[in-house]
């Protein structure tokens, strides 16, 4: 599943990369992510945006598979294991808008942590 989402991830992060807004092929984006909904390969939301504005966006699946509840745009996911990519690239983020450094200990966040004067957050980030 996660190899699916990446492979995902990539296509639509591509999308961007190639023209979208030029050459935006609604139809053959729906048709993919129908066919992952029918064999039951993807449950979750895909939005794309171009300066700021939602030029795409489907959900997929259920919010509670139980009651057959469909998911909608306000649907809340757990992110589970991918939670730690997305930490990684949001404190990326912020080292290159130049509000974090990675060398900074975590004293100044987390003062009652025992050594915490000893602990950078490049430390912190997932191997």
């Amino acid at each position: 599943m996660a190899k699916l989402f990446y492979t995902t991830l990539l296509i639509v992060a591509g999308l961007t990369q190639t023209g979208l807004a030029q050459n935006f092929d609604q139809t053959k984006l729906d048709n993919y992510f129908n066919a992952l909904e029918i064999n039951n390969k993807f449950m979750g939301s895909v939005a794309v945006s171009q300066n700021g504005a939602i030029i795409y966006a489907k959900t997929i699946g259920f919010s509670n598979l139980e009651n057959k509840t469909k998911a909608n745009e306000n649907t809340k996911y757990r992110i589970g294991s991918i939670s730690k990519t997305f930490t990684a690239v949001l404190i990326l983020k912020a080292v290159e808008d130049r509000k974090l450094d990675l060398n900074q200990t975590i004293e100044g966040y987390f003062p009652t942590i025992k050594n915490a004067n000893k602990i950078a957050i490049k430390h912190l980030e997932p191997v």
